[in-house]
């Protein structure tokens, strides 16, 4: 029987590591070229090419590091176009993204076409209920000439004018609205009991 190399291996967890794991990340490791390609399980050739186009670019020494370089080659390439087999899983998730980023930012555009307008026409539709108020009181004491009725027929008058036509509604008197040959309307200096023809 072999004697375990591991003098503690009764224990179930591990230790601690020496170092903090960011340290790993100060380790400095930089690739060649060659180096690059067969971390990428690429050619040569392909680094080559990458680095001519600068999609990629190595230090002053020849060296890069590995996570820089696969940050810009990501950045400056087409995902669906590298075929390094070790960037395949990162690649076809990648693709799927920005699928997802195109849909959503053609579903963001016309979701603010549609916040627009909505905000427009709140504003449009806020203007002709003040200028409505503005009317009902300027003309109160003439509008409380006329029979109730009459006057609930002006004011849907004057907001059927104020909806469809598209015309300012400010110098639309609400007087003008009520229907004239109505019956029930006098005319003005009419005398009581006499309708309008």
């Amino acid at each position: 029987m072999t004697n375990s190399l591991d003098p503690d291996s009764g224990r179930k967890t591990t230790g601690t590591l020496p170092f903090a794991p960011g340290d790993l990340d100060a380790s400095g490791i930089r690739l060649t070229r060659a180096e690059l390609a067969r971390f990428l399980e690429v050619s040569r050739q392909a680094v080559g090419e990458w680095v001519a186009a600068g999609k990629i670019s190595f230090g002053a020494d020849g060296r890069i590091d590995p996570r820089q370089a696969v940050a810009q080659l990501l950045r400056n390439t087409d995902p669906a176009r590298l075929r390094s087999k070790v960037l395949a899983p990162l690649v076809s998730s990648i693709g799927g993204l920005q699928r997802r980023i195109a849909e959503l930012e053609t579903k963001l555009a016309a979701a603010i076409d549609d916040v627009e307008f909505n905000e427009g026409a709140a504003a449009e539709v806020i203007a002709q209920q003040d200028t409505l108020l503005d009317h009902l009181q300027n003309e109160r004491d003439e509008l409380a000439k006329y029979p109730a009725d009459k006057v609930v027929d002006a004011v849907i008058a004057w907001m059927g004018d104020a909806c469809f036509s598209g015309e300012p509604t400010a110098g639309l008197s609400l007087v003008r609205c009520i229907p004239t040959g109505a019956p029930g309307v006098k005319q003005k200096g009419a005398q009581d009991g006499e309708d309008l023809e």
